[in-house]
């Protein structure tokens, strides 16, 4: 609860966006939903124990009284991405455990891949409340098969209004010259809009050596310690609308900062995204 809290708070200070904290109870009994009553009764009382939660964490906090309470009742994904579409927020944000192994994991799909895959908003995921309040250096894979303008542009967004400078990083295959890499050359355009917006920038070139790209990235942000990732989530294809690619469930799953999952979209850079970004609430889980 902290971790997430926090961070939208950090949003808060800079966006002036609203903050709702979202929690969702777990469906009643069978025979219990055909009486009103209790479920009005289970409902006051969730309601009145999660404001006590958050008070106990977050005590004198000025903040304490602009909080937005919501209390839904249902399936944990489907109620989240229920209040988030209806309150068209812009960002969700939760804390997740480390993606649990065993023979059936892999028939598995995780709640935050299921949130992340279906969310119509980009999503921050984090194991751990960060060490350093903000966000100060970001650290920006680039990936030549999805369209990376509103990644960019949140990259954007989030460096102006907290300071912060922004890495590009491409992974260059063995065997393809840094001049023929369409990785490396499109980090040199990201990293050229980035400068025209007055950011500090880095463009970095890695090298393969046989890993996966997501190994190589995950590497780099261990020397690096930036204080956020900024990926691209969704594939579209023509069986699925949409898919958490390999690249990005990695990302998710092992990164040790909080990673910001975009929603991609066929449309170019949207030059009102900065300000979209002012108006809007985050919802936390």
């Amino acid at each position: 609860m902290i971790a997430p809290i926090n961070q939208a708070i950090y949003f808060h200070e800079k966006y002036g966006s609203d903050i709702v904290l979202l929690h969702v109870e777990s469906e009643l009994p069978f025979l219990q939903k055909w009486f009103p009553s209790r479920i009005k009764k289970h409902r006051k009382k969730a309601l009145k124990k999660f404001r006590r939660q958050v008070k106990h964490f977050f005590p004198e906090h000025p903040l304490l009284k602009q909080f937005e309470y919501e209390l839904v009742i249902g399936k944990l994904i489907p109620s989240i991405l229920k209040v988030s579409a209806r309150r068209e927020s812009d960002l969700l944000i939760i804390k997740k455990s480390r993606r649990s192994h065993g023979k059936a994991s892999i028939f598995r799909k995780e709640n935050a891949d299921k949130l992340i895959s279906d969310s119509k908003c980009p999503v921050m995921t984090m194991f751990k409340d960060p060490e350093i309040k903000g966000i100060n250096r970001i650290l920006l894979p680039v990936d030549v098969t999805k369209n990376s303008d509103k990644k960019v542009a949140w990259a954007i967004s989030l460096a102006k209004k907290f300071g912060a400078s922004i890495h590009v990083v491409s992974v260059q295959h063995l065997g393809i010259k840094r001049v023929h890499s369409l990785s490396h050359k499109k980090g040199r355009r990201i990293a050229r809009v980035i400068r025209e917006h007055g950011i500090n920038v880095d463009l970095v070139l890695l090298k393969a050596e046989q890993r996966t790209a997501d190994e190589i990235v995950l590497d780099y942000a261990e020397k690096l310690k930036p204080d956020l990732l900024v990926i691209m989530t969704h594939q579209e294809t023509i069986l699925f609308d949409n898919y958490l690619g390999a690249f990005a469930r990695e990302i998710v799953h092992q990164s040790n900062v909080p990673v910001i999952s975009v929603v991609p979209q066929k449309e170019s850079l949207i030059l009102n995204f900065l300000e979209s970004m002012e108006t809007r609430e985050p919802v936390l889980q």
